[in-house]
């Protein structure tokens, strides 16, 4: 019995990743949609802090102006990253002659045939090329995936009814009460994750800025953004958003002293926001285990990419909270949690 239940789990897992990577198309916009509804919902409780908006504006202005101040932020600065990654590739061509004497200075220090192959990959870097995945992911929010908007104005014409539902759907006090704390914990977790992570990362990218642009390196708002977006990746992103800058400005300057300062103090910045500042806002509320964080990176990252990536913590959270919810399956939301306690 024991090996039967574990085949069908094999079977109804394998499943689940066949239908997860072919209908990405379909599943990537709605989840997108629902943490822009997360995102909506927490504006609107910002709203009703004022009294006169509480009692006198109704809901679906508050969720519109919400929606219309989101997506205007989101398209932005998706068009202000692209109009930098473009003007940034066409002129890298400029700094291709700095290349041979940032090769004359490490020569010494790894030797000519590693210094040769160095040279032959920093002339073959375009800049346009490795910013591409990260802007097609972006973009394609609002390109590709043009059925998010029709996902979200679906959810918030389900919340009307959906109070309603549960009522018919749990006739006992009891069940209807576990269920409404289920839904809520996930809200909370969500909008709690996505605003603080928000704020840390804005604050990494100002402080990023003022580095860049101290150095005098090109395009410091489009290398903070960058810093911004990446600092959503769990684990990797930090350390892209530190070596991407850095790569480049050794490039720009023709010199490796100025760009190893900046790399050790992005790297410190780096270390003491996620290692001090982030851990104490944040405390332990997300509870994810930083091995299964790790493994949701590059599961999510196989499947969806880099969109994949930046979704992979959110749905880490929302499947412990599930799995702690149910006795079956809780021991599975224990192995996965960082503290055992869900």
């Amino acid at each position: 019995m024991k090996i039967s239940n574990f085949t069908e789990s094999l079977i109804l897992f394998f499943g689940v990743v066949l239908a997860l990577a072919f209908g990405k198309e379909l599943l990537l916009p709605f989840l997108i949609a629902l943490l822009i509804y997360f995102l909506i919902r927490s504006f609107r409780r910002f709203f009703d802090r004022i009294k006169f908006i509480k009692n006198h504006v109704p809901a679906w202005l508050k969720n519109s102006i919400a929606a219309i101040i989101i997506f205007l932020i989101i398209g932005l600065l998706v068009d202000l990253l692209i109009i930098n990654s473009q003007n940034l590739g066409s002129s890298f061509e400029n700094y291709v002659p700095k290349i041979d004497k940032i090769l004359a200075q490490l020569q010494e220090l790894i030797g000519e045939t590693l210094t040769q192959k160095l040279g032959e990959a920093l002339k073959s870097i375009n800049i346009s090329s490795l910013l591409r995945p990260i802007i097609d992911s972006l973009t394609g929010i609002f390109g590709n995936f043009t059925m998010v908007p029709f996902y979200l104005l679906f959810l918030f014409i389900e919340e009307m009814a959906f109070k309603n539902k549960l009522l018919l759907l749990f006739s006992k006090p009891e069940e209807l009460k576990e269920t409404k704390i289920l839904l809520r914990n996930i809200e909370t977790s969500i909008t709690h994750y996505i605003g603080l992570k928000t704020f840390v990362s804005f604050l990494t990218s100002i402080i990023s800025f003022l580095a860049f642009s101290y150095f005098g390196l090109d395009s410091p708002v489009l290398w903070a953004f960058l810093v911004f977006i990446l600092n959503f990746i769990p684990i990797i992103g930090s350390l892209v958003g530190v070596l991407l800058p850095s790569l480049f400005a050794m490039i720009q300057f023709g010199e490796i002293n100025a760009p190893i300062v900046l790399f050790v103090f992005l790297s410190l910045i780096q270390m003491l926001i996620d290692n001090v500042l982030e851990p104490k806002i944040m405390g332990g509320s997300l509870n994810i285990s930083p091995l299964v964080a790790l493994f949701s990176l590059s599961f999510w990252g196989t499947i969806w990419g880099v969109m994949g990536m930046l979704l992979s913590v959110p749905i880490t959270v929302i499947l412990i909270i599930l799995l702690a919810h149910f006795p079956r399956t809780k021991n599975i939301a224990i192995l996965l949690s960082n503290n055992g306690k869900v």
